[in-house]
């Protein structure tokens, strides 16, 4: 599966350093992934890579996800962003939806819903 790691990159943007580990492990079969613990950084990684995928936290230590999908969609718009939180309000969800999130997840999850997610947001690696 390593030749196929290129087809579908992942950026995980979350603070849980935990969460990010299983998260990795989960995705790293299957796709190229990189790990960011908070907005600047990913900021700074989105200059320099565009991954198909960003799985992002809703809380971070600089802000929250939800406010950041437009800005990251503004100038990354091909991306599908996955908006992952704790709080799972119907307000949250549909305003995460308004702003361009593709999907929205509540914690805690099964790491089997992210490859169903990952699957299906890029199919191609069904046929890889």
């Amino acid at each position: 599966m390593e030749a196929n790691r290129s087809i579908c990159p992942v950026l995980i943007v979350d603070d849980d350093n935990d969460l990010c580990l299983i998260l990795e492990r989960v995705i790293t079969d299957k796709c190229s992934v990189h790990v960011e613990h908070n907005l600047r950084n990913a900021e700074i990684y989105l200059t320099q890579l565009e991954p198909s995928i960003i799985l992002l936290d809703n809380n971070l230590p600089d802000g929250t996800g939800v406010w950041s999908i437009k800005d990251i969609l503004k100038d990354h718009p091909a991306v599908k962003i996955v908006l992952m939180t704790a709080d799972d309000s119907n307000g949250l969800k549909e305003k995460a939806i308004r702003e361009g999130a593709v999907i929205f997840i509540a914690k805690p999850f099964r790491a089997s819903m992210i490859n169903e997610i990952i699957l299906s947001l890029c199919p191609e690696l069904r046929a890889a």
